[in-house]
């Protein structure tokens, strides 16, 4: 008898749970309206701003964030459920689905709460583990480099004002590695994301914008330190400290990954053209997020209105996520970690995709140069 009341009961909590989940969620405004704080919701052009952000996530952090409604955050408060997030009623019940915290800020192409970035985290002995290259697979890869002899001199920028590194700094691809086939095994000591970051740092150099690139190898470092793998952000971050304390005029921070999602996620094709695609990570455990947010969004909504299929969009980690939602972006107010293609991607794939890149943050960089000159 117990036992079937139990069951019904558990049967009439879910369908409520369900129910409230679709009666609160922001594009219900009318229903939803009946649980606001009282006083708040009331103006027209918040509630337009609801509608619209309710089918394009760009204008939702433009609203308040303590414009919540009562009963969802008593009900957060008192069991740990958000009834926005159906994911929330079963973190506690299934192993590792709590990794997929993160929430999306903007969704790029055929982005989805499946296929959002996700660190790989081998044993240290694993990444120094030495691999074979694929040398083949890089005779074709096209390093930009300009005709002529090589002997020209390069002029130097006058200042510096970009810093590159990479955390995960062996983050290498399947293409080109012998015996690789997962995450874990594509790390390579030489032939990994640091070549991407240079490149980027490059294109930045000669249009202008002095870039930094830090290829230090972070796994060598952990080993010097007696580290683990999971604190490779705070070896990262005396890198980042070292070279603000050198350059008073580094103001723009990238920190390059390689994404551990397969090729059908991070890959697309424009006008011909294959290029990896981008996604923005952000934490939000720092004093800076709002900050490195918006430039973050300006960034993606730039790069999506020229190449709309590029960017797989912008994801927030929260503070009980990775390295508590910090990853160094509390050090700068624009500071970002930007995921560059996946384990399936090649160096050309991940090298026009800097190319791009570069182009779209130097709109940026002397827009935002003009703003500040007032």
């Amino acid at each position: 008898m117990w036992k079937g009341i139990s069951y019904r009961s558990l049967l009439v909590f879910i369908v409520a749970s369900i129910f409230a989940q679709v009666l609160l969620n922001r594009s219900s405004l009318f229903f939803g309206s009946f649980f606001q704080e009282p006083g708040k919701g009331a103006v027209e052009t918040e509630n337009l701003m609801r509608i619209v952000a309710s089918e394009n996530l760009y204008f939702y952090p433009s609203l308040l964030e303590e414009n919540q409604f009562l009963f969802s955050n008593a009900l957060k408060l008192a069991v740990n459920i958000n009834l926005k997030d159906v994911r929330s009623f079963i973190f506690h019940e299934i192993p590792g689905l709590y990794a997929m915290s993160s929430e999306i800020v903007v969704a790029g192409d055929g982005t989805d709460f499946t296929n959002l970035p996700i660190e790989s985290g081998p044993p240290l002995e694993e990444l120094l583990r030495e691999r074979e290259v694929a040398e083949e697979s890089l005779d074709q890869v096209d390093e930009g480099k300009e005709n002529g002899d090589g002997r020209e001199e390069k002029k130097q920028p006058e200042k510096y004002t970009v810093f590159i590194f990479h955390t995960h700094s062996r983050e290498s691809f399947i293409p080109h590695l012998k015996n690789s086939k997962d995450a874990q095994s594509a790390q390579h000591k030489e032939v990994n994301i640091t070549l991407v970051g240079k490149r980027f740092g490059e294109k930045l150099n000669e249009k202008g914008i002095g870039a930094m690139v830090d290829t230090t190898d972070i796994p060598t470092l952990l080993q010097k330190k007696h580290w683990e793998y999971w604190q490779s952000y705070d070896a990262s971050r005396g890198i980042v400290q070292e070279a603000m304390a050198k350059n008073k005029e580094l103001a723009y921070f990238f920190d390059i990954h390689r994404d551990s999602a397969k090729r059908n996620a991070t890959t697309t094709k424009i006008n011909g053209k294959t290029y990896a695609k981008i996604f923005f990570v952000l934490g939000q455990g720092n004093p800076h997020y709002k900050e490195n947010e918006e430039f973050a969004v300006k960034l993606n909504d730039m790069i999506k209105k020229k190449y709309p299929s590029l960017t797989r969009g912008i994801v927030r980690k929260p503070k009980t996520a990775g390295t508590n939602g910090v990853y160094n972006q509390d050090l700068a107010s624009h500071a970002l970690v930007i995921e560059i293609g996946g384990i399936e991607n090649t160096l050309d794939e991940m090298y026009n995709t800097a190319d791009v890149l570069a182009d779209i943050f130097a709109e940026y960089y002397w827009q935002d140069a003009v703003e500040t000159s007032g």
